[in-house]
């Protein structure tokens, strides 16, 4: 049983005043880049602390899941703030202009060869940032693919879709990810909504794990012997309560009996929408809340 993030990590509040400082021309690029340096090296520390099966870099340098994108592609780019789901957060949706094409890959994070998990946006929730108006498919294949063999050796590709279990189109995504080379396991992540409606249908899709929210979802929407691996998303990212260890086992234990392919632990969104001492906490807990099931094993 692993125990990783995905994701959006919560940035230090010294990195915060730090780019804060740097809109309003009181400090320089090169110091953001030394205090962004520093909250990697913590991150990889406290994730180390907390028994992490694979390594993230927290896309600290990700303003949300599809700006990068709108900056490295042809014919896309970042438009007006657009509120993210009920959150207090924004992104900004994307302007297609010409065809979507991927230049130059995003570079890989500075982690161990097949120890670290990569998070892009899924195919529809990427065509949903741009209004619909580029093709999943075609985004797909010209913007995601590239970047997919960019970070051909990460250990686990997640493609986020927070709107899928909002608005459906699995079919439109399925078709989609066949457009995804396999270099990479791909697991689908569906933060911040109840999967009760969709699971059953992405029984079929070419992805190895399925996350799923489990402060949204109930237990028993989870169909017994479900053939994929579910990413148990056990800690509350828009909650700043630390979840009780013991409760988090007990919940897992339960899940086990539902007999999935296998089961790894996860938050049920970006740790971004809680303060960094906080994240720092939940990913505790989700080490934590697995060590009495290895335990009796």
């Amino acid at each position: 049983m692993r125990a990783f993030f995905p994701g959006i990590y919560a940035r230090s509040e010294e990195l915060v005043q730090a780019t804060r400082d740097l809109d309003r021309g009181r400090t320089t690029a090169e110091a953001v880049d030394e205090q962004l340096e520093r909250d990697l090296r913590e991150l990889a520390a406290v994730q180390k602390d907390a028994g992490l099966d694979l390594l993230s870099d927290g896309l600290l340098r990700w303003q949300d899941l599809f700006r990068p994108f709108a900056e490295a592609a042809e014919g896309l780019s970042a438009r007006p703030l657009v509120r993210f789901l009920d959150t207090n957060t924004f992104f900004r949706a994307v302007l297609v202009d010409g065809k979507p094409r991927l230049t130059e890959p995003l570079p890989a994070p500075d982690l161990p060869a097949g120890r670290w998990v990569a998070t892009l946006p899924s195919p529809t929730a990427f065509a949903r940032a741009a209004d619909d108006a580029a093709d999943p498919r075609a985004l797909a294949a010209d913007v995601l693919a590239p970047q997919i063999e960019a970070y051909a050796d990460a250990g686990l590709l997640v493609l986020a879709d927070p709107f899928l279990t909002r608005e459906g189109r699995v079919s439109e995504l399925v078709q989609a990810l066949a457009e995804l080379p396999d270099r990479v396991p791909l697991a689908l992540w569906l933060p911040f909504g109840d999967a009760s409606s969709v699971l059953g249908e992405l029984a079929e899709a070419p992805v190895s794990a399925v996350g799923v929210d489990f402060y949204l979802t109930p237990l028993d929407a989870v169909p017994e012997d479900y053939p994929k691996e579910i990413m148990a998303g056990i800690v509350d990212a828009r909650s700043s309560v630390v979840e009780d260890r013991s409760e988090l086992a007990r919940f897992v234990g339960e899940l086990g009996l539902r007999k999935p392919a296998e089961i790894s632990l996860i938050p049920n969104g970006d740790l971004q929408f809680v303060s960094e001492p906080i994240a720092r906490q939940k990913l505790a807990c989700l080490g934590d809340a697995r060590s009495p099931l290895e335990e009796a094993a």
